[in-house]
């Protein structure tokens, strides 16, 4: 059996993979147990003592392989069958299907740092979208709260409005009293009249029309407020349904807890494994916990499956080193192995990679290869492969089942990350929905605007329209309160004039008595003057011979005058008997004049001839007459010339 593959002399895998165990143990050291307690790389091992022997039983098979079999180690290997050592390259071939463990563990490791890396962008954009609705949230309560004000205001304003209103309709209204219950003296009404009062003397049609224009103005007002708070229920359902989607919305969970990455432990594990090239570059910035496992984590289970890979290498160098062992193991193979595209790896296969590629490391011709292949290996060097075949033989199910608890951990992990990334993208989601409905709402933003624009212009129309009304109330009423004291007035007036009329007809009575002494006195001086010259003067001698006093013509007329003028001149009344009274002697003198006028004209158109008594009779019952009111004058009657003393 050759002691080296190809040309280079044969030295044991258990190094490489005794260190890279030993940085296994420090990565899962520094962030496995935190990253995860219930998956702890060695928590299945029932003694925890011997958890460090095993980790390094695995690793340092090597180095204890000179003291141990210094002295009798060709013994051993020549005790040690055929049929275990293919059993532990049986053992070592089905461990190797750990491969998809280890593509699986890669691709949680990967898919993980993806959904983070979007669920923190998504998370920046979410905090920053949810700050922006805030924002215009508290704008938009300003704007309620301004919208509020001015509609309290305006409450306000029309709480006062009606009270003002309310108080000038009662002094109205108490005004109006006071006229319908003050009834019209019936001196000032015809006589026979349904007594009226003073309020069936003004329209009452204008009171009721202003009150009517008062209510329309009112009723303005209202429907204005009624339209302003349907605007204010509106914008106040908005807000609650923006605050409803925030409720709804819930804010992006924090981000995963980070674990910094120790920079010693790092350069610890880089010199421990600087001859595999395997140590992990130490990151300046913090990465999150489980992303670290889940890294960690990948990197251990391919570390133990290039471990089983070098372990399998040896198996089969050991295998091929004993006789008989070849066909031994591709006989157990073919036997124990399903179809050929179910073996993840084919024993036969991997002897021939083997033996190409100590063909291809002999540089050299077909039977160079050949010799140096089958050149055998020395007994020392025998035993020791053979020892650490056995060693590491005895971890290996212990590495597979490490290897599944690290996938089991690493899945738990993920869970989580996928977990956090879908509460992210839910919350994102959430929060569109909230910037949706604050989008709704500022397209209708305007109108709320519009709508407070409209009811503060609309207020203070009606508002001035109201205050006009109130004026022309205000006027009504100190009318109508004019108009009572006016009454008062009025009556007073009536007794002064009543007053007055009283002394003029004192006054007349008195002029009338003193004028009808002065006729009767000028009667009976007419009749004397007749009766003493009358038959000697001709009529036509003086044309005012037969004309009455002007004195008594012009008291005549007055009395007439005042007749007509007074109220009641028909005689109804004490006002009616005195004018009557005193036309019937204003009447009673104009024809008394006439009656003697109208006797000296017929006297002195008689012969001449002395008068009997009878005549004399006559004329004194004329003149009596005459003066008891009694009017006629001699139609007919001419005037003769005569001479005096003929």
């Amino acid at each position: 059996m050759p002691g080296r593959r190809g040309n280079v002399p044969y030295r044991p895998p258990s190094q490489a993979s005794s260190r890279s165990r030993r940085s296994d143990r420090r990565n899962s050291s520094v962030g496995g147990d935190d990253a995860n307690d219930n998956h702890s790389y060695r928590s299945h091992r029932s003694h925890t003592d011997d958890d460090a022997d095993n980790h390094s039983r695995y690793a340092s098979s090597h180095d204890s392989r000179n003291s141990r079999y210094d002295d009798g180690g060709g013994a051993s290997s020549t005790s040690v069958p055929v049929e275990t050592l293919v059993e532990h390259l049986l053992a070592a071939r089905r461990a190797l299907g750990t491969i998809s463990q280890v593509l699986r563990s890669n691709e949680l490791a990967m898919d993980a740092r993806r959904l983070y890396t979007g669920a923190m962008a998504e998370a920046a954009k979410t905090g920053f979208l949810r700050n922006g609705i805030r924002q215009q949230a508290a704008i938009l309560l300003q704007i309620r709260r301004g919208m509020s004000q001015a509609y309290d205001a305006g409450r306000r304003d029309f709480r006062m409005l009606i009270r003002t209103l309310d108080a000038a309709n009662g002094q109205l209204e108490h005004t109006m009293e006071i006229l319908r219950a003050t009834t019209v003296a019936a001196v000032f009404r015809p006589a026979g009249e349904v007594p009226r009062t003073l309020l069936d003397f003004v329209d009452e049609a204008g009171v009721e029309a202003l009150r009517d224009a008062i209510k329309q103005s009112i009723a303005e007002l209202q429907a204005a407020q009624t339209s302003f708070d349907g605007d204010l229920l509106r914008f106040d359902t908005d807000l609650r349904a923006l605050n409803k989607a925030m409720a709804a919305a819930p804010p992006p969970p924090p981000p995963l807890p980070l674990v910094p990455e120790d920079g010693d432990s790092s350069r610890e594990m880089g010199r421990e494994d600087e001859d595999d090239g395997d140590a992990p570059a130490a990151s300046p910035y913090p990465v999150p916990h489980l992303l670290a496992t889940l890294t960690q984590r990948s990197h251990r289970m391919a570390t133990n499956l290039t471990s089983l890979t070098r372990h399998f290498d040896l198996c089969v160098t050991a295998v091929k080193t004993t006789e008989g062992g070849l066909e031994m193991a591709r006989w157990k193979a073919a036997a124990g192995s399903g179809p050929p595209q179910q073996d993840p790896v084919s024993i036969s296969g991997m002897i021939a990679e083997h033996e190409g590629r100590g063909n291809r490391g002999s540089g050299g011709d077909g039977a160079e290869a050949d010799k140096d292949a089958l050149q055998p290996v020395s007994p020392e060097e025998r035993a020791e492969m053979i020892q650490v075949v056995l060693q590491d033989a005895a971890e290996v199910d212990e590495v597979v089942a490490d290897m599944a608890a690290d996938l089991h951990a690493a899945e738990a992990a993920f869970a989580a990350v996928h977990a956090h990334a879908e509460a992210t993208h839910a919350s994102s989601v959430a929060t569109g929905q909230a910037l949706a409905v604050l989008h709704d709402i500022g397209s209708r933003l305007r109108s709320y605007a519009a709508a407070e624009s409209e009811f503060a212009a609309r207020w203070a129309n009606e508002r001035a329209v109201v205050a006009d009304r109130l004026a022309d109330m205000d006027e009504l009423r100190a009318f109508y309160e004019g108009y009572a004291h006016a009454y008062d007035t009025l009556i007073l007036e009536a007794e002064r004039r009543r007053t007055v009329e009283a002394k003029i007809q004192t006054v007349w009575r008195k002029a009338r008595d003193a004028v009808e002494r002065l006729v009767e006195a000028d009667r009976a001086e007419r009749a004397n003057f007749r009766q003493e010259v009358g038959e000697f003067l001709p009529t036509d001698l003086w044309q005012d011979m037969d004309r009455p006093p002007k004195g008594v013509e012009l008291f005549a007329s007055m009395l007439e005058m005042q007749q007509r003028q007074r109220p009641g001149g028909n005689g109804d009344g004490d006002g009616g008997g005195g004018g009557e009274a005193g036309q019937g002697q204003g009447q009673g003198m104009a024809a008394s004049a006439a009656s003697t006028t109208s006797k000296s004209a017929a006297t002195k158109a008689a012969p001449q001839r002395k008068r009997s008594p009878r005549h004399d009779e006559a004329d004194g019952s004329s003149v009596s007459n005459s003066l008891l009111g009694e009017t006629g004058t001699d139609a007919g009657g001419s005037s003769t010339r005569t001479v005096v003393g003929r």
